[in-house]
């Protein structure tokens, strides 16, 4: 993995995260924002990379290390998005819909939510790193599939190959 595609990895899921921050506090789609955000967000970002061209996972470390950083980097903005909109809220317009957090976001201390905010990240990127990994597998299992079924699209092998690390 290189610097650039790195970086490519970090803007897509900080704008997948930022996103994804700002719709969940509406009531019912909360939950189904937060079960993408931290098992989903991987896969969506690696397999528009890889229909864009930009990414091609050639080995299990490249798509458990790739799925680290978007879990991680997701749960930055998606964290923070989350927070101010709850704040403004529950502060400005007196409505919540998660009292129990609302209530940790304000009368917490700004350092007590960083360290929360990491610590989910840490889980963020566990969970990701894995549905990464688990992506990876079957995306090679549906190539093989149909590299047997069309031989003559079999193409060189190059997995393992491409270890240009940072």
């Amino acid at each position: 993995m290189n610097r650039i595609l790195i970086k490519d990895i970090v803007i897509l899921s900080l704008i997948f995260g930022s996103i994804m921050g700002l719709i969940a506090p509406v009531p019912i789609l909360g939950t189904v924002v937060l079960f993408s955000v931290l098992l989903l967000s991987a896969p969506i970002v690696v397999l528009y990379l890889i229909m864009a061209g930009k990414l091609d996972l050639t080995t299990a470390k490249d798509s458990i290390i790739s799925g680290a950083i978007i879990g991680f980097s997701t749960n930055l903005t998606f964290s923070i998005f989350y927070s101010i909109v709850m704040a403004i809220l529950a502060v400005w317009f007196h409505v919540s819909s998660n009292f129990f957090l609302s209530t940790m976001i304000i009368n917490s201390p700004l350092w007590l939510i960083m360290v929360f905010i990491i610590f989910i990240g840490v889980l963020f990127a566990v969970t990701n790193a894995f549905s990464s990994f688990a992506t990876y597998y079957i995306i090679n299992f549906i190539r093989d599939i149909y590299e047997k079924e069309h031989p003559e699209y079999r193409q060189e092998d190059n997995r393992g190959k491409n270890d240009d690390w940072i």
